[in-house]
């Protein structure tokens, strides 16, 4: 198992993901953040236009995807 990080960059700050989620492979990982864009842009509060990103990490610091929030991958 491998640790994976999912910070959210919105409004233009970024929101660390000190913690993470182990998963088998990258492709898992990648899932798990598109899953967490989809709950994000289902909050009827949430702010469509503000351009919100949820980025996969491994744990040397590699990007492995991002996720647009409300749009298309």
């Amino acid at each position: 198992m491998r640790r994976y990080f999912f910070p959210i960059f919105h409004k233009g700050e970024t929101q660390a993901d000190d913690v993470g989620e182990l998963f088998g492979f990258a492709e898992m990982a990648d899932q798990y953040g598109a899953r967490v864009a989809r709950d994000i842009a289902s909050d009827p509060d949430y702010d469509r236009g503000a351009g919100t990103v949820v980025i996969v990490v491994d744990a040397s610091g590699a990007e492995v995807a991002r996720h647009v929030v409300g749009g298309v991958v």
